[in-house]
């Protein structure tokens, strides 16, 4: 705008004034078609601007909301993984004392089973024992034993 007026200002010079004090009207006219032009063309530039100042308002916008949205989703991806996260060291802790749990029972069972057999061991042993015992009692008690004693004794004796 700044422009056409100095246009304007700049076009009093440049007229060829006509002998009784006026000026030449096809010149003038020229002159003002070409200024309506100048200012028919920068309007179309204005409103051409201004239309793109409105497309670059609503794309910023938009991106603006895009921004946002995208950061939303970001942030509800976060939450879901760290619940989903959560939930699975939840679900390997419950688990790690499940089997944990499973483990000393069994490692309690084969205690028991161990002891178990320590015991039928002892008992076997002491059975082993009083059988022998028993066995050896009879033996010795036995006619059979008794003569051969009475046997090796006189041996002995006459063999002194």
């Amino acid at each position: 705008m700044h422009c056409i007026i100095n246009e304007v200002d700049s076009l009093e010079g440049n007229f060829k004034k006509k002998a009784f004090g006026g000026y030449d009207i096809e010149e003038v006219d020229l002159a003002f078609t070409s200024l309506n032009k100048k200012i028919e063309d920068q309007a179309q530039q204005i409103a051409s601007l201004k239309e793109e100042l409105q497309q670059v308002k609503e794309d910023k916008a938009m991106l603006i909301n895009q921004t946002a949205i995208t950061k939303q989703a970001n942030e509800e991806i976060a939450r879901l993984a760290i619940k989903e996260a959560s939930s699975l060291i939840d679900k390997a802790k419950k688990n790690a004392n499940m089997i944990l749990k499973e483990s000393m029972e069994y490692v309690k069972g084969l205690d028991r089973e161990v002891n178990g057999f320590k015991d039928s061991a002892i008992d076997f042993r002491a059975q082993v024992e009083k059988m022998s015992k028993d066995l050896l009692e009879t033996i010795d008690k036995s006619e059979i034993f008794s003569l051969i004693k009475e046997e090796n004794t006189k041996k002995e004796t006459e063999d002194k």
